[in-house]
């Protein structure tokens, strides 16, 4: 009887051994599946808004971060457009590029494969929905007033400058809208009244739906403003 039953738990040992390494192959197959699914890079065309360090997309709101390489140049880019920034200003970039479908707990990685333009934002480029643009000439100056932003900023390209306000949301009386903001650390004050009359900007054939009037520290200009969605983004 031994000699019958020692060949036969042989068997049965061998068989299970030989069961539990094709699981163990198994897993191993379907691991490396999943793995590769999770890490499917794909070709991709953004426009948004980017600060050194990040992107954000417009389309989705999500956040990208980039390469080493890739980041020291976008922000050499960066620094000649904005040579003086205030903390986390953005600029306008459309770019296409490769990136991970994971995600990290900064945002998704990508890559840069080629860069289409990266410049100050404006009432055409603008990557992120905003309540207002306004504008005028003589002297040429520009306001972005973006709740999605969390800002308001006047630039005057003749200094160049920037005068950085925090969002607040506009006073509505009758067919004009009134933004009025203040930054304490500079002593910077300014009233945007929106006026929902056709205006020409006096250089273009382009005619806006608002027209705006702004007063800056005391100093009042005169132009147009265009809403986001008025077909100029």
């Amino acid at each position: 009887m031994k000699k019958k039953i020692v060949p036969f738990c042989f068997i049965f040992l061998f068989l299970s051994c030989s069961q539990s390494s094709n699981n163990n192959e198994s897993t191993k197959t379907i691991d490396s599946i999943a793995v590769d699914a999770i890490l499917v890079k794909t070709m991709k065309e953004y426009k948004g808004v980017y600060h050194p360090g990040q992107f954000k997309n417009a389309d989705d709101s999500e956040l990208y971060t980039f390469s080493d390489s890739d980041q020291k140049k976008l922000d050499s880019l960066y620094s000649n457009i904005l040579p003086k920034p205030y903390p986390n200003q953005t600029v306008f970039m459309h770019f296409k590029g490769v990136a991970d479908s994971l995600a990290t707990n900064t945002g998704f990685r990508t890559s840069v494969t080629e860069l289409i333009s990266m410049e100050l934002k404006n009432a055409f480029n603008a990557g992120i929905a905003y309540e207002y643009w306004c504008m005028g000439n003589e002297p040429f100056w520009q306001i972005q007033i973006s709740e999605k932003e969390n800002l308001i900023d006047f630039y005057d390209p003749m200094i160049p400058k920037f005068y950085h306000f925090i969002f607040s949301k506009a006073e509505i009386k009758g067919n004009q809208k009134v933004y009025t903001a203040e930054d304490k650390g500079s002593n910077n004050k300014i009233k945007i009244t929106i006026v929902n009359e056709m205006c020409s900007d006096g250089m273009s054939e382009r005619i806006y739906k608002n027209r705006s009037e702004v007063v800056l520290n005391g100093i009042a200009y005169k132009g147009c403003a265009v809403a986001y969605g008025d077909g100029l983004h």
